[in-house]
């Protein structure tokens, strides 16, 4: 397929984004490609966003928005991935930029040379909290280990809009971490490739950074049995058995006695694995 006929469908959930909007904007007309479109989903504003995205659609075709009541960012999310045509989505949030202008053109060269219907960068920390410091790059390439410890920042990854049809859209009930909850089922299910450029300046301090997901943590040892079943065994998931332990223990886990019975197993066996390498790392010391 000619990369001209790749297009990738930005979407930006907003609201009251009046102060950063234009940056974020303009770092997406400065691209030295054209083939892409802009959907921005705002949240009925009270500030003066809607102005100045009715100042951009009218200069540019390819900036589109709907604003109406939502329930929060993944549901503006969700219903870009319902009004987009592009082939590949991604995530911009309305306070970040793109790390320069030919971040569109590298990403399409990739898709247009491999199969993978993930492809992900990094991104610049921009800004500092408890979590980040400034101009930290974040966070290089993913193995299964990687995955079910720390999300890739959603400002870094670019989906294929089939695995959306695959396997469905953001989860609700997650209200800072639904995009960690898709990485995961997507890497369960379909090959993620890497490319080693910096796709956005991520301003940290923002929603995903601020604020603590309990339903996400709660449920997370039973999406690791979701999504992963006999892999839940295997070493990557060792720091995270605890969680298994609690998707077995919990009273409000959602799995049934025989699927507790396979994650208690899972921790058990961890476990054990933990113990001997503590063992055999003391007596080399």
């Amino acid at each position: 397929m000619l990369i001209n006929n790749l297009l990738i469908s930005i979407i930006i959930p907003t609201y009251n984004s009046a102060s950063t909007l234009g940056r974020c904007l303009e770092s997406i007309i400065e691209q030295d490609c054209n083939s892409f479109e802009v959907w921005i989903i705002d949240a009925v504003s009270t500030d003066e966003t809607l102005q100045i995205i009715e100042k951009y659609t009218k200069k540019y075709s390819f900036i589109n928005f709907v604003s109406e009541p939502d329930k929060g960012i993944y549901d503006a999310m969700n219903k870009g991935i319902c009004l987009c045509s592009g082939q590949w989505l991604y995530f911009l949030g309305s306070d970040d930029t793109f790390y320069n202008k030919n971040i569109l053109s590298a990403v399409l060269t990739k898709a247009n040379t491999c199969d993978d219907k993930v492809i992900y960068g990094n991104v610049i920390m921009r800004g500092e909290n408890q979590w980040n410091l400034d101009n930290v790059i974040f966070n290089g390439e993913y193995d299964l280990e990687k995955m079910v410890t720390v999300n890739i920042c959603h400002q870094a990854i670019f989906y294929n809009k089939i695995v959306f049809q695959l396997y469905g859209n953001y989860n609700l009930s997650y209200i800072s971490s639904a995009d960690q909850d898709f990485n995961l089922r997507c890497y369960a299910n379909t090959s993620f490739s890497y490319i080693d450029i910096i796709i956005a300046n991520f301003v940290v301090g923002g929603h995903s950074t601020n604020v603590y997901d309990s339903s996400f943590n709660n449920d997370k040892g039973s999406l690791y049995f979701k999504y992963f079943r006999a892999r839940i065994f295997e070493s990557p998931f060792l720091s995270s058995r605890l969680y298994l332990q609690r998707a077995a223990l919990s009273l409000n886990s959602p799995l049934n006695i025989f699927q507790r019975l396979y994650c208690l197993l899972a921790y058990t066996k961890l476990k054990i694995h933990s113990i001997v390498n503590g063992s055999l790392l003391s007596k080399n010391v």
